[in-house]
C-alpha cells in the first residue's frame, strides 16, 4: 500500500496531509480519495521511514505537559516542539 500511495499520490502530498491532519485523519481522507481503505498505520509507517516531522499541536495534552516540564521532547522525534525560550515565556507570570 505504501508504494501504491507514493506512486499515485506522491510523497509531497502525502507529507502535506500528514503534517496538516495527522495519521488518523490523513488516512481517512486518503481512503476517500483512493476509494480504498488506507490504514492509519500505513501513514505512521510512511512518516517513520521518510523521517517526517511536524509542529506539535499547541492544544494537545502533550504540549501542555511539555510546558509544565513533564514531557521530554526527545521521546517524540516526529514532533517539533518550540524552542526552550518560548517554553519559558509560557511559564512566566506577568503582573
Amino acid at each position: 500500500m505504501t508504494q501504491k500511495l507514493l506512486k499515485n499520490i506522491g510523497e509531497d502530498r502525502l507529507k502535506e496531509l500528514w503534517v496538516r491532519y495527522g495519521m488518523y485523519k490523513s488516512a481517512e481522507l486518503l481512503s476517500v480519495e483512493m476509494q480504498e481503505y488506507i490504514s492509519f498505520s500505513t501513514m505512521r509507517y510512511l512518516s517513520q521511514i521518510k523521517s517526517w516531522r511536524r509542529p506539535v499541536n499547541k492544544l494537545s495534552p502533550l504540549y501542555k505537559g511539555y510546558l509544565a516540564g513533564n514531557v521530554d521532547p526527545s521521546q517524540f522525534k516526529h514532533l517539533i516542539f518550540p524552542l526552550e525560550e518560548n517554553k519559558n515565556e509560557h511559564n512566566t507570570i506577568s503582573r
